[in-house]
Parts: C-alpha cells; sequence; structure tokens
C-alpha cells in the first residue's frame, strides 16, 4: 500500500496510542459520554453531531480514552479531517486502509472519524467501509446535519445519529461541583435540604450561564471581551460561511443579517415573509435559510400546539436561537444592559432549549403559552418580579380548553407548589426548573 509520506506522519501524530503513548484529553466529560458509551455495543456507525464547538471532538477522544488499556492501540484508529491535504475521497480512503491494515482483525477495532463531512461522498466511503469489514466500530462526527440528513438512503439501517446539544445548566453547574440533581417527588423538600441555603449560589451560576454557559471552553473564562469574541468567531463566523457556501456562495451577508433578526427576536414568533421582506430576498429563499440555520443546530424552530398539520404548517413559528449567550455576542451587549422585556426572551431561550419536543400555543383570540410540551404540559415563563393574575390568564385558558390538570410557570426567583386542584399552576424558580430532568416534569 502506497499512501503519501506526509499523510503517514499526520496520522501518526493524531494517534500518539500506536507509538505507545497515552491519549489525552479534557476530563470533563458531557451528558452525553454514557449513552454514546452503551452505544458501542452496537454494530451500526455512531454519528455526533451538534453546533460547532460543543465537545464532539473530546467525546471522541474521551471514548477512545476509556478503550486504551482494553483494546490493543493498534486497533483504535483515530482521522481528522480538519487537515485539508485529507479532505479528498481517495486519500481518506487510503487513511482508513493503513489503520485496517495494521490492526489486528481477530479483535474488534474502532474507527473514529471526526469532521465526516468534509470528505466528498462520505457516506458511500462509509457504507463500503461498514459493508466490507467485519469486526469494526465506526464512530464519526460532524458540526451540522445538513450532509447526515442527507445521507439517510445510502445508510439506511446502518447508522444511529446523536445529537449533541449545548451544554446544559445541570452541567454547568456540575462543572463547578454544585449539587445538580433533584427528586420531584419531595420536591419541597429537597429545595429546602438542598439548594434553599445556597440560592444566591444557584444565581450567580445562572447569571454566568446567560452569558457564556453554551460551550465547554468558555467554562473557566471570565473575560467578557474573549467570551464575546470566542462565540462570534469560533461559533457565528464559521456558522455564517458554512451555510453561504450550502445556500448561495458569497452572499454571507445576508447569513448574517438573519442572524441579527433572529438574534434580536429569540423567543419570538415569526412569518417568513416578513423577514423576506426586510432581507429583500424572496420567501422561498429565505425558507431555504432558516431550514439550513435549523440543520446547523443554530436556531430552534416551534411549531403551533394544534392535532391539525395543516394548521401547524400555516400558522406563525416561533424560533429561538441555541443559547442565550449567541444573541448576546452577536449583538455585542452587556448584561447590565439588557433591559426585562429581552431578559425575558433570553430566559425563555434557555428554558426551550433544555428541552425536547417542544411547541407553543397561541389561540385566535391571541390568547398564549410560551412551552408546550407532550402530554400536554403548559409552561409559561415569567422572569419578573411581581406575576398578576392577567400574567396567567394564557396559561389558564389553556388547561381548561385541553383538561390540563397542572400547569408551570418558570419564575425569577419565586418557588409555589401548592397549587389549587382541578387547576393546578406550579411556581419554579428558572434555575431549580432547569435542574429538573424532563421525564420528570410529568411527576409534579
Amino acid at each position: 500500500m502506497h499512501m503519501d509520506e506526509r499523510h503517514r506522519r499526520l496520522l501518526v501524530k493524531q494517534n500518539p496510542q500506536w507509538s505507545g503513548g497515552e491519549i489525552r484529553t479534557y476530563e470533563f466529560k458531557r451528558a452525553p459520554f454514557d449513552i454514546l458509551q452503551k452505544d458501542l455495543d452496537h454494530p451500526q456507525i455512531i454519528a455526533i453531531v451538534g453546533l460547532r464547538r460543543t465537545g464532539k471532538t473530546v467525546l471522541l477522544k474521551q471514548i477512545m480514552q476509556g478503550l486504551q488499556g482494553n483494546v490493543p492501540d493498534n486497533n483504535i484508529g483515530y482521522i481528522s479531517f480538519d487537515d485539508r491535504d485529507f479532505q479528498r475521497y481517495e486519500t481518506a480512503s487510503e487513511l482508513i486502509d493503513y489503520f485496517l491494515t495494521f490492526s489486528k482483525k481477530d479483535v474488534r477495532r474502532y474507527l473514529f472519524l471526526d469532521e465526516i463531512q468534509k470528505v466528498p461522498n462520505w457516506p458511500d466511503l462509509l457504507k463500503t467501509v461498514y459493508d466490507n469489514e467485519e469486526g469494526l466500530k465506526v464512530v464519526v462526527s460532524g458540526s451540522s446535519s445538513l450532509e447526515l440528513k442527507d445521507s439517510r438512503e445510502t445508510l439506511a439501517g446502518r447508522i444511529l445519529t446523536h445529537i449533541i446539544p449545548v451544554l446544559s445548566f445541570k452541567e454547568f453547574v456540575g462543572y463547578f461541583g454544585h449539587e445538580n440533581s433533584i427528586a420531584v417527588g419531595s420536591l419541597s423538600r429537597e429545595y429546602d435540604l438542598k439548594f434553599l441555603g445556597k440560592k444566591e449560589i444557584y444565581l450567580s451560576l445562572l447569571e454566568d450561564y446567560i452569558r457564556k454557559g453554551a460551550f465547554p471552553e468558555l467554562l473557566d473564562q471570565t473575560d467578557q471581551s474573549f467570551i464575546t469574541r470566542y462565540i462570534k468567531e469560533s461559533v457565528i463566523d464559521k456558522v455564517i460561511s458554512d451555510i453561504s457556501k450550502k445556500v448561495k456562495p458569497g452572499r454571507e451577508d445576508i447569513v448574517n443579517d438573519l442572524l441579527v433578526v433572529f438574534s434580536g427576536n429569540t423567543a419570538r414568533l415569526f412569518e417568513i415573509i416578513n423577514i423576506a421582506n426586510a432581507l429583500g430576498i424572496d420567501r422561498n429563499t429565505t425558507s431555504e435559510y432558516i431550514n439550513t440555520l435549523e440543520k446547523t443546530f443554530l436556531i430552534k424552530v416551534d411549531h403551533n400546539f394544534t392535532k391539525s398539520a395543516l394548521k401547524r404548517a400555516r400558522t406563525s413559528k416561533k424560533a429561538y436561537i441555541a443559547h442565550s449567550c449567541i444573541p448576546i455576542a452577536m449583538l455585542e451587549q452587556q448584561m447590565g444592559s439588557i433591559d426585562g422585556t429581552d431578559m425575558g426572551h433570553l430566559i425563555e431561550t434557555i428554558v426551550a432549549n433544555s428541552l425536547t419536543e417542544t411547541g407553543f400555543w397561541r389561540s385566535p383570540r391571541k390568547d398564549e403559552v410560551d412551552i408546550v410540551l407532550p402530554g400536554p404540559i403548559p409552561i409559561e415563563v415569567k422572569y419578573r418580579d411581581h406575576i398578576g393574575k392577567k400574567d396567567l390568564e394564557g396559561l389558564q385558558r389553556f388547561m381548561d380548553r385541553f383538561d390540563v390538570s397542572t400547569g408551570i410557570v418558570v419564575t425569577r426567583d419565586e418557588l409555589e407548589l401548592n397549587g389549587s386542584i382541578p387547576r393546578r399552576i406550579l411556581r419554579i424558580p428558572v434555575w431549580l426548573f432547569l435542574l429538573i430532568d424532563q421525564k420528570d416534569l410529568k411527576e409534579l
């Protein structure tokens, strides 16, 4: 087998374990790590996707680190396609063949392919490897689902996809060594014993999380100017470039303007035609840009809660930026300059992104509920000092209309768990709500 000497040198450098070295990486493990470990037992390819800088490469290295000592070092292979020379189909195939040649075929082998989407026709390459190599587990990563969604037909039945979200508040709190789990069955008692005496700590952690909490590399960073620069240069600018190349090369200004629109209007309803008019582009192109922003995990689009799929498609949608720190960086806001209304939308953004399968509700009378989970479980976010009866009218009307017994108000600082039967409205501080697992909300 002939392969360019420079390529061999780079590949050996990426794999210190082949020369008896240790696989080194960060100690802090993201929440998805345990699930990924379990999926190593299945034959399918594991695909790890998510927004840039959320720790996908670190997860690959941590899985490799866990294998070292239990698997022959030559049976663990890592290839990063960030190197431009590796981003050719033929070269990628040669690199994989090099690993396979020197691995032991009678022991299970593990191949990790980082930023696989940079290789042209990579689904065909993976299909060939998967179909022809026995005892080989392949794990790949990518910065978006753009190409992964396009590969479903080629890799049908051969791939399991894991979306790595931005850091959760639960992970953020755990990183700094504080209690981050709570039993909802005895929530009031747990709150008194574990959290009440440390409430100020959690409020401070929440403030830090709002401005930098999305990305693992910013966990220990305190310089706000660096935080802003990191988010803009390492995340926003890269995604803008990716999307521009995908939709309309050379028009990065359109993507930038669209992000400015969504950053200033996160957690708000939007109409595609209004955005198209504001940007001076047609509706179809605008829709394509928005869909692509979704696929790169930079925004999340929610639909109105209704049983009619037709109504869901026709009515207004709501968009959330992936994390509050992105609009803060995008608009170069300082925490002290964010007014109460904007802070409420940033908090709703954090809450909505901490949950899955979310929608919202808006009636023809314009009654609204911020977030609706399957069940349904209605959630209203009221990040203010005083919450009056009028603030809860939409929530109460939703509960009456859909015969829901329990609704949740996510508050700034108020905890009230003794709502009236038959329509209980619970009030939970945002920092405490973010520590509750979604699956446990139905037990409240």
